[in-house]
This record gives C-alpha cells, sequence and structure tokens, in this order.
C-alpha cells in the first residue's frame, strides 16, 4: 500500500512540475563566451524556448508566448531583447519566479545584444493587401503587449492611436526599432517590420 501511494506521488508531482515545463529541452552552450557572431535564430532562440523559460512555452498560461508545439514566435521574442539582456546581467525576471539565465546563456545573450540584437532571417517581400484587424493586431498582441511593454507599464495601443504615429511607427520600422520608439531602442524581426511598413504604404486600411 505505501509503494502504491509512492508511486502516485511521484506520478503526481512529475504531472505537476510540467505543467510549467512542458516545453523545448534544455541546452548547455559551454562556448558562449568564444563565440564572435551569434545567430538570433540558431543560438538565441533555443536559449528561450528551453526549460527555464517553460510557461512562456507551453500554450496554457497567462504568460507571453514564445513557442507553442512546434511554433517559435520569432518577433515576440526579439521585441524583449531589452528584457533579456537585463537578466542577463543580472536583473530579475519580470514575473513572478527567479528564472535566470545560466553564465554561459548570459554570455551568448550579452554578446548578441552588444552586436545590435539583429535577426538573421529576411522575409520575402509583401505584396497583397495588409490590414490592421488580419494583420497588424495580432503582431501588436505577440509582439508590443506584455507586462512591462504596452497593456502593462506602457500605454495600451489601438488603430486610432497608431494612425496618428505614422511618423513614430515608420521610423521604428525602418530601422527596425533602434529608432524612433518612445520607450527606447527595440529590435523588431523583419516579418513586423515589413508588414507595418506595408500597411503604411497602403493608408492604414483597417
Amino acid at each position: 500500500m505505501n509503494k502504491r501511494l509512492l508511486y502516485l506521488g511521484v506520478i503526481s508531482g512529475i504531472l505537476l512540475f510540467s505543467s510549467c515545463y512542458n516545453n523545448k529541452k534544455d541546452i548547455s552552450l559551454p562556448t558562449a563566451t568564444s563565440i564572435t557572431s551569434v545567430s538570433f535564430r540558431s543560438d538565441v532562440v533555443p536559449i528561450i524556448i528551453s526549460g527555464a523559460c517553460g510557461c512562456h512555452n507551453n500554450g496554457t498560461t497567462t504568460a507571453v508566448q514564445f513557442s507553442h508545439k512546434d511554433t517559435v514566435f520569432y518577433g515576440t521574442i526579439l521585441a524583449r531583447s531589452g528584457v533579456f539582456n537585463t537578466m542577463a546581467n543580472g536583473g530579475d525576471h519580470p514575473g513572478e519566479g527567479g528564472i535566470y539565465f545560466t553564465p554561459a546563456q548570459s554570455a551568448l545573450i550579452k554578446t548578441w545584444v552588444a552586436q545590435g540584437a539583429k535577426d538573421n532571417y529576411t522575409p520575402p517581400a509583401i505584396t497583397g493587401p495588409v490590414g490592421y484587424t488580419v494583420n497588424i493586431l495580432p503582431l501588436y498582441q505577440s509582439v508590443c503587449r506584455g507586462s512591462a511593454c504596452h497593456g502593462g507599464l506602457g500605454p495600451t495601443l489601438n488603430y486610432s492611436i497608431m494612425v496618428s504615429q505614422k511618423t513614430v511607427l515608420s521610423q521604428m520600422m525602418t530601422s527596425a526599432g533602434s529608432n524612433g520608439h518612445p520607450g527606447g531602442a527595440l529590435s523588431l524581426d523583419g516579418t513586423t517590420t515589413s508588414t507595418f511598413l506595408a500597411w503604411i504604404a497602403q493608408n492604414f486600411p483597417q
């Protein structure tokens, strides 16, 4: 009887633990300090979808999602390069819990940020219509919203506000986020910037 209870206890513990840990496998980067050219998609993304960021990758919590199953939200990760850099330099995790990068992961992320926190992927050109509801709002919800971003510490944006900030949006998107953002420099992926620029060029269709 005791063995049976012990077995059930172990299984329950595993299930409870995995509820916030259902994600990609952990990685080890012992040579991070020797890397001179860091790739966002090959080097940084595997860290952010690893075990330490489990609550962001299981698709079931209110945390900002970085991946779910086989889908990686590159723009969402890239837009938070400043948060990762703060954590890599010893700062706290913005949400609950003591979440920290390993020394090797911290070194790699700091190197990536020092190199401009860029994405090494060029998306295909956008040739079709781009609308606020279909294209822009989903990007805003995933890339721009968060506890430390818009809708949290930052102001909530909507269609009217974005249209009124055409100059700001244009500067942000043409510079991949390094210029124009009132809250400081960002690092935006090519899909986000090309979509916004196409929307602006098409005169902000709804």
